[in-house]
């Protein structure tokens, strides 16, 4: 807000921070497995936060805040490609589904809504045809 020069938080490589929406840590994700990332958090003063267990994929944005809670809503992937949202309260380590989508659609962003009613996001879907045509010369 003051500005200032960077800090750096982590040594390790790391995508997506997000304040928490009290200001008092950063969320991240960390590459470990595959394709898999895992969540963790750190203070502005380099202290890491301890969270329950959450991992995620590695494209778009897998979490968001719940304005005005300790909660988060990530993107998990299941069998066969199969994602849903989960609400999981960082103090408690709690974790709920949400929602039962069908699969074979790619959700690659989400946001939740400022009275955290609803969740907006987008699903993509490989639906194409490849068709090749020899003309007559």
């Amino acid at each position: 807000m003051g500005g200032g020069l960077p800090v750096r938080l982590v040594d390790q490589l790391s995508y997506r921070p997000l304040w928490s929406p009290d200001g008092q840590f950063i969320v991240y994700s960390e590459p470990l497995e595959g394709g898999s990332l895992q969540v963790k958090a750190v203070t502005p003063d380099k202290t890491a936060v301890p969270l329950p267990d959450i991992w995620v994929n590695n494209w778009g944005s897998p979490y968001r805040f719940i304005p005005n809670s300790k909660e988060i809503v990530f993107l998990k992937e299941g069998y066969v490609r199969r994602q849903n949202f989960y609400r999981m309260n960082l103090q408690t380590g709690r974790q709920r589904q949400l929602t039962d989508l069908k699969p074979g659609f790619l959700i690659q962003s989400f946001d939740i809504s400022p009275d955290s009613k609803q969740i907006v996001f987008d699903r993509l879907r490989e639906n194409s045809d490849i068709v090749l045509m020899d003309l007559k010369r």
